[in-house]
């Protein structure tokens, strides 16, 4: 194969993926433009959080619109500073994960 032959093939084979080193995901060569794709991670772990509008409030904090994520926040701090709020552990380690996810974000 001549080297015409092998630059045609490889620039097709660049435009069928949209680019190299994975350019159709959203990123570029080294990584300055991430994809969601580009990494994995769990969500926070909601079952053992007693109160189920609390859980409910988290996974409304995980969205993608700003307007959403604005009024979970708003709501999670009136249950935090509501006299009879049950603070409790799984609700701390549901907001370390959730904030840790909001940064990656």
């Amino acid at each position: 194969m001549s080297k015409k032959q092998f630059r045609s093939q490889a620039s097709s084979g660049r435009a069928a993926f949209g680019g190299g080193f994975g350019g159709g995901f959203g990123s570029s060569a080294f990584g300055a433009h991430a994809s969601p794709l580009s990494y994995v991670y769990e969500a926070p772990d909601l079952s053992n959080i007693a109160d189920a509008n609390v859980a409910v409030t988290f996974k409304n904090l995980m969205k993608k619109d700003s307007t959403t994520k604005a009024k979970a926040l708003e709501e999670l701090q009136q249950h935090v500073t509501s006299p009879d709020a049950n603070i409790e552990e799984a609700l701390l380690a549901a907001w370390v994960r959730s904030m840790y996810l909001l940064c990656l974000s």
